[in-house]
């Protein structure tokens, strides 16, 4: 949750309203004499569910609780974040602390870029690594692989890295917290790895987050495989092998392939092969899913046979497919009852028993190749996993089955691959599919059910606006469409985040100068936006997917404040106030008639598309 909607849960707009104009109840609405403009008559509402304020009078302004403290306070929105964070209970990151901790974060990468360095050097020249240098060739690790990848050797002493890293003028207490050396009952501190191969783990942009290094062969050395420790820049569960390498692939390909270890990916991309990237021998974690949501919608996994119905395999699983599905509307809902929708492509490759990918791609590319052409669909992987351990033959396992995949099932977006699985189970557990459907129906929550889950108020609050965000990304993933972007007025955006970085964009020449302009804030929100996934276009698809946002978008705040004045004019109408009634309904002939106009306009330009 960003620190935005923490303040926004916290917060009700009625009390910090209150506290600067004088409300009075307007059925489940409150109204007020505009703050922002002079007036004899109410024309300035606050909507309590929405969370929301609009000025109906000559001002015609809008907004949320920041835009309210901004305007009324005259500040910026750092200044209204301070004040309503102090408000709420909020603690901030400071930019002097985030700048802090971003200096102490380029220092470990830096110590650790030293250690790769001096790691790949002895890899390559020192007599001792002699053994890892064989044990790569009996691998196929190709010379240009192990230079690419900066591949190392750790020599078996207990103290080369740390001296030699403490003569190039690194400090102790750094290379413990980039966890290089661990330290022994309080007292001497000693080299993490030794005698191993050293496998240096970068994160997205190329830095040395961390190490792998793998005991060598004749060594006996255990565990097999050890890594870095947890440090300010190293997450295991927030990173994956290769990422460096492959986001171009991935992007241009538009799938990401996973597998499971490190000398999977080396081969993998030695072999031409670059979307490939490892979870590191551990089943995929949400925030390594949010890394490859980013840059497609599209996963390959790549998984052992042995690992067919594993639990840890199976919730891994679970993840991706959370990660790729999305909350629908209710209209959206059909009578499966499934409240989200899978949107992408999820596929199991089934590697031959006894062997990983990087063998299977050194016998035969093309056999790797046909694999991932041909990959299981995640549901079908599902279907098998379920059913191989359940017995089919009785009726609790019938039961267990359609407990288990029905839910599934409802989650497919598509109707009729999902009528198809529907089927499938249908004639695995010998009933039919009216009786499926029913079953489906008793599994989901009911209405009361889900009417007395203790949810955020208002729900509004973390709501998420696809639609903005999508406009967004294209305005900073294509430069070029930058001027484009004064089209539209700044409250066509509704989400905080977005109506911030969209006035701040317009204003910024490039990136950098973007960032230092934004609240630290808003970082995490423009890299989510800057690394969003867009599908491949030609200039025309470009132009035509823009302009088809930017319309859209003006529909959305035509058709929301449509929305407020039905509800005010539904209450004026229901108290009998025949004046206030006739001036809202003056009032509403003016969105009524942009939006058909916005609407026809839309409807012209798919004719001639």
């Amino acid at each position: 949750m960003s620190v935005i909607d923490e303040i926004k849960q916290r917060l009700d707009i009625v009390d910090v309203v209150s506290d600067y104009v004088t409300l009075q109840k307007a059925g489940r609405n409150f109204k007020a004499l505009c703050p922002f403009h002079t007036e004899k008559t109410a024309s300035f509402f606050i909507f309590p569910e929405r969370q929301s304020w609009h000025c109906f009078g000559s001002c015609g302004m809008g907004g949320d609780i920041f835009s309210f403290m901004m305007k009324k306070e005259s500040i910026n929105f750092s200044e209204a974040l301070g004040l309503l964070a102090n408000r709420a209970g909020v603690t901030l990151v400071t930019r002097q602390k985030e700048r802090a901790e971003d200096r102490e974060a380029e220092r470990l990468y830096q110590v650790n870029e030293a250690a790769a360095r001096y790691y790949h050097y002895l890899l390559l020249n020192a007599k001792p690594a002699e053994l890892a240098r064989r044990y790569l060739s009996e691998r196929g690790i190709s010379k240009e692989t192990i230079d690419s990848f900066e591949l190392g050797f750790s020599p078996d002493s207990w103290d080369a890295l740390r001296q030699h890293l403490i003569s190039r003028g690194y400090k102790g207490d750094e290379l413990m917290a980039a966890g290089l050396v661990v330290e022994k009952d309080g007292e001497a501190s000693y080299d993490m790895f030794r005698n191993r191969l050293m496998i240096p783990i970068r994160n997205g942009k190329g830095s040395v987050a961390g190490f792998g290094a793998r005991a060598l062969a004749l060594d006996g050395s255990t565990p097999k495989y050890l890594n870095s420790p947890q440090t300010a820049v190293f997450d295991k569960s927030g990173i994956l092998y290769g990422i460096d390498r492959a986001r171009g692939a991935i992007r241009e390909q538009g799938l990401a392939i996973v597998v499971e270890g490190y000398m999977d990916v080396l081969i993998a991309h030695q072999y031409g092969m670059a979307n490939v990237v490892a979870s590191m021998g551990t089943s995929l974690t949400e925030k390594q899913m949010g890394i490859i949501k980013r840059l497609t919608k599209n996963l390959v996994l790549a998984l052992d046979a042995d690992a067919a119905g594993d639990e840890a395999t199976l919730r891994g699983l679970q993840v991706a497919r959370q990660a790729f599905s999305e909350r629908i509307s209710a209209s959206e809902r059909d009578l499966m009852g499934g409240i989200s929708k899978l949107r992408g492509s999820l596929k199991i490759i089934h590697l031959p028993r006894g062997k990983d990918p990087d063998e299977v791609i050194r016998e035969n590319p093309q056999h790797w190749q046909i694999m991932v052409d041909g990959a299981t669909s995640l549901m079908d992987y599902f279907f098998e996993a379920v059913t191989s351990k359940l017995d089919l033959g009785k009726d609790e396992g019938k039961a267990d089955a359609a407990e288990q995949l029905l839910p599934l099932i409802s989650e497919i977006a598509d109707s009729v691959e999902r009528e198809l699985y529907l089927n499938k189970l249908a004639h695995l557990l010998g009933v039919g599919e009216k009786t499926l459907s029913w079953r489906a129906a008793q599994l989901r929550p009911t209405m009361r059910e889900r009417a007395t889950r203790k949810v955020s108020l208002p729900s509004a609050q973390t709501i998420r606006h696809p639609l903005e965000e999508r406009y967004l990304s294209l305005l900073l993933q294509h430069p070029e469409l930058r001027h484009r972007g004064k089209e539209l007025p700044p409250d066509c955006f509704e989400g905080t985040e977005n109506r911030e970085l969209f006035i701040a964009l317009l204003d910024s020449p490039d990136e950098e100068s973007l960032r230092q302009s934004l609240d630290v804030s808003l970082w995490e929100h423009l890299d989510l936006l800057m690394g969003r996934a867009l599908p491949p276009a030609n200039n025309r698809e470009l132009e035509t997917a823009f302009s088809d946002c930017t319309r859209r978008l003006g529909e959305q705040r035509l058709r929301r404040l449509k929305t407020l004045e039905e509800t005010l004019f539904s209450e004026a109408q229901s108290q009998g106030n025949e004046e206030e009634v006739q001036a809202l309904l003056q009032k509403a002939l003016e969105p009524n008639i942009e939006l058909r106009n916005l609407l026809l306009e839309g409807k012209n330009a798919r004719k001639g598309a």
